[in-house]
C-alpha cells in the first residue's frame, strides 16, 4: 500500500501532517479547514498522547501533581508542541509555587521573589501553551493567567503598593526606587 499525500478536499493545499493534534486533526496550510488525519491509534500495552493526557489529568484531580508532572513531560516527548501538556505543567508548577509559598531556593520570599517565580513559570510553561494552541483556547488561557500577569507588571512597574504587601504577607518599607522586605 503506497502512503498518499494530504491533499485538501476544499482547496486543494496541502495538510501539515506533522502538525496533528491529539485527536488526529490537522489543519490545511492555505484555507485552515480541519481534516482528520488519522484515527486514534491503540496499540495493545503502548500509551498514547490521548491516554497519558487523560491519567495526567485524572493525577491533578486526585491531588498527584507529581505524577501528572511526569505524564505531560512523557507527552512532550511523545509530541513537543501539545498545549494541554504544557498547560498541564503550568498548573502543576503553579500549584508548587504556591504550595511552597513562593520563596525562591535559599528560602526567600516577599513581593519581588514571588513576581519572579511567577514569571519564570508563566514563561517556561503558560506562553508555551498559548504559543501551540488554537486562537480560541490560547484566549483562554490567557484569560486565567490575567491576574498573575497584572501582579507580575505591576511589581516590574514599581507599581506594587501597601495593599499587594499585606495580601503577600510581607512588610515592605519604602524608599523611591528602592524596595527593603523584612
Amino acid at each position: 500500500m503506497a502512503l498518499q499525500p494530504a491533499i485538501c478536499s476544499s482547496c486543494g493545499g496541502n495538510i501539515k501532517v506533522d502538525d496533528i493534534d491529539l485527536n488526529g486533526i490537522s489543519k490545511c496550510e492555505f484555507c485552515k479547514t480541519p481534516h482528520k488525519v488519522i484515527d486514534v491509534i491503540t496499540i495493545d500495552g503502548l500509551p498514547t498522547a490521548r491516554s497519558l493526557l487523560e491519567t495526567a489529568e485524572h493525577s491533578i484531580q486526585d491531588g498527584n501533581y507529581e505524577k501528572a508532572v511526569g505524564l505531560f513531560n512523557e507527552i512532550l516527548k511523545i509530541k513537543p508542541n501539545c498545549h494541554e501538556a504544557w498547560w498541564g505543567l503550568y498548573r502543576c508548577n503553579s500549584y508548587f509555587d504556591d504550595y511552597y509559598g513562593y520563596r525562591d531556593k535559599y528560602g526567600n520570599k516577599g513581593p519581588l521573589t514571588k513576581a519572579r517565580i511567577i514569571d519564570e513559570t508563566l514563561q517556561k510553561y503558560a506562553m508555551r501553551a498559548i504559543d501551540y494552541a488554537p486562537q480560541d483556547i490560547a484566549d483562554a488561557y490567557k484569560n486565567k493567567i490575567k491576574e498573575n500577569m497584572n501582579f507580575v507588571e505591576s511589581v516590574k512597574q514599581g507599581k506594587f503598593d501597601k495593599e499587594i504587601a499585606k495580601k503577600s504577607g510581607c512588610l515592605l518599607f519604602m524608599i523611591p526606587k528602592n524596595w527593603f522586605i523584612l
